[in-house]
């Protein structure tokens, strides 16, 4: 009896002091790690107590009695082989294994039983398999299941009583599949479902009803071809805070539907067919903080009141639009929580002045629009320039006039000669509302200069932002940055003193 004993023991430390070549082994973990070795059998004789096995890249083909002595594993690695089924019993032993991964192989169909013993299993990985179908009873012996990763097969559709097993899951992933409908019959049994990703799959439109679980709060429906979505379609998804249906083929906001998403925090519709952004469009997403309609190449149109109701949008983005030429008045007035503003690659000329409190904003994107530099552009010119601004904006460059083309923002600096060669701007473009330093047609240029000044100071130019201002107070400064139509640029030592007389 002693002898069998010390045989024993003999064998269980050979056992914990083997490690297979090609292999990494800790003991004290204890875990394994067999990366790309060229393993194509799983050896048995590794360490009894291991608590985790990676066997990624090797030319595994077969499971069959090869983790029977691997009772305590926690976490198992066996992505990218060469396995084609798994046989009932293969996980028998694994009753404490927590994560499974078994992606990249070359499964095409799974058999009822193939994860039985799997009770304590939470994550699995099956994605970049040609699994065609999933058996309605193949998940029933996860109960604890909470993350299923089915990305990039061949699934087109899913029975009724799939997930009846796993009924604690919380992530599933559909993406890169042949879905032309969402598996609504199939979800109802996923009562705690938190995220669901339907993204690239072949989608066309959105049913009354399609998502049944109203535990959702992300679900990914981009790159799909969706060009209609019924107005109850979100219906049920009152605590979904994020939406993503991007590079679709919506022409218009689906207004109607997402007012039911009254928790809606992130709405991401980058990509579409959209046309224009109508009055009320985003109506009832009161708690909306980003959203993304950037690369619609069709918009050209944005209603004035269509983010009236988006008080407590922080980030926006509307870029990539060549059709988007203006800004309507009273846009932004209502976003008074808005910090980062994107509007790069549009067709803007111009940006209203008083249409915002641009002081507010973190970071501000003009770049790649053919901007028109001229006196309503002069606020902006200080904004991108300030050097005690906490404004990100990057330097800008003109596009007309002609005279001025290719010239940064910020270069365009004005000097006392040039504004004694035109001192008024009123009658210039974009000074429709009576001029850039208040109208001043035909002044002197200390005038203009005080007028200017005068008027900075009264529409809040040096308070725009406690402890942040965009124009130093103080004594009355020269204006840094003013362009004309008239204006062209000078290298300082090119341009001639004139003394100015004080006032």
């Amino acid at each position: 009896m002693v002898a069998w004993w010390v045989v024993g023991a003999w064998i269980l430390d050979v056992a914990r002091a083997f490690c297979p070549p090609g292999c990494s082994c800790n003991d004290t973990a204890p875990s394994a790690r067999c990366v790309g070795g060229g393993i194509n059998v799983i050896p048995i004789l590794f360490n009894p107590g291991l608590r985790r096995l990676n066997l990624a890249h090797n030319a595994i083909k077969s499971l069959d009695q090869t983790l029977v002595f691997l009772d305590k594993l926690e976490e198992l690695d066996l992505s990218h082989n060469l396995l084609t089924s798994i046989d009932t019993g293969n996980f028998e032993e694994q009753s404490r294994l927590r994560e499974l991964s078994l992606a990249n192989n070359n499964f095409t169909a799974l058999s009822p039983g193939a994860f039985s013993g799997l009770a304590a299993l939470s994550v699995l990985d099956l994605s970049h398999n040609s699994l065609s179908e999933l058996p309605v009873r193949v998940l029933d012996d996860l109960p604890h299941l909470t993350v299923l990763n089915l990305g990039h097969n061949r699934l087109h559709m899913l029975s009724r009583r799939t997930f009846r097993g796993p009924h604690s899951l919380l992530v599933l992933d559909l993406c890169d599949n042949y879905f032309r409908d969402v598996p609504t019959e199939a979800l109802e049994d996923l009562l705690t479902l938190q995220k669901l990703h339907l993204c690239r799959n072949r989608l066309t439109r959105l049913e009354a009803d399609s998502f049944p679980t109203d535990t959702l709060v992300e679900l990914s429906l981009e790159t799909n071809s969706i060009d209609a979505i019924e107005d109850a379609a979100f219906a049920r998804l009152r605590h979904l805070r994020t939406l993503d249906l991007a590079c679709n083929l919506l022409a218009d906001v689906p207004t109607d539907a997402l007012a039911s998403l009254l928790a809606l925090e992130a709405l991401y519709l980058s990509r579409n067919k959209l046309r224009a952004i109508q009055a009320d469009a985003f109506r009832g997403l009161g708690r909306l903080r980003t959203l993304d309609v950037s690369r619609n190449p069709q918009l050209s149109s944005i209603h004035g009141d269509a983010l009236r109701e988006c008080a407590s949008l922080q980030s926006l983005t509307i870029s990539n639009s060549p059709g988007l030429r203006r800004l309507p008045e009273g846009f932004l007035s209502s976003l008074v929580a808005l910090h980062n503003l994107d509007l790069r690659a549009n067709g803007l000329e111009g940006l209203p002045e008083t249409d915002f409190d641009w002081g507010s904003l973190k970071t501000l994107d003009l770049r790649d629009n053919p901007l028109v530099c001229n006196c309503s552009l002069q606020w902006l010119a200080y904004a991108v320039s300030a050097t005690n601004s906490s404004l990100a904006a990057p330097d800008l460059q003109c596009a007309n006039p002609e005279k001025l083309r290719g010239l940064y923002l910020s270069r365009l600096v004005p000097t006392e000669q040039l504004w004694g060669e035109r001192a008024g701007c009123g009658r210039h473009l974009g000074c429709e509302r009576g001029g850039c330093a208040g109208g001043h047609d035909g002044a002197s240029p200390v005038q203009v200069l005080a007028a200017s000044e005068a008027t900075e100071a009264e529409h809040g130019l040096a308070s725009r932002r406690p402890g942040a201002p965009l124009v130093p107070p103080g004594p009355p400064v020269t204006p840094r940055h003013v362009m004309t139509d008239d204006y062209t640029y000078q290298a300082p030592s090119l341009v001639a003193k004139v003394p100015v007389t004080k006032v």
